[in-house]
């Protein structure tokens, strides 16, 4: 893979799959499972409170999918001098950021149950 491929990849495509998987999530159409969800002993307990918490984790997560992909697109227009090594490496960290905020978020709002 090229240095701008692999750019593209961490920088849009990534955030891109992250709202993807998100979708679903927000809009309750994901039952309990073992595989794919914001998966705890809490969650796993109750159907009402997986789709609750998994609903708010959604939309935590499509805004942090949303959030990073903007910031990286400012981050490749506005720096065209930075080396394609170092862009990806940001954009990754600007990622990571807000997929953390939005896991945080989520852990707070599940113990409200």
């Amino acid at each position: 893979m090229t240095r701008n491929g692999m750019l593209i990849l961490v920088g849009f495509g990534l955030p891109i799959l992250l709202g993807i998987l998100a979708l679903p999530l927000r809009l309750g159409k994901v039952r309990p499972n073992l595989y794919y969800g914001f998966r705890t002993p809490k969650t796993m307990s109750s159907p009402e409170i997986w789709y609750q918490v998994n609903r708010f984790a959604g939309q935590w997560l499509l805004a942090a999918s949303a959030l990073t992909i903007l910031i990286n697109f400012s981050l490749w227009y506005t720096r065209p001098d930075w080396p394609p090594e170092i862009l990806t490496v940001a954009m990754a960290c600007v990622g990571a950021f807000f997929t953390l905020l939005a896991s945080i978020r989520s852990v707070f709002y599940l113990r409200k149950f």
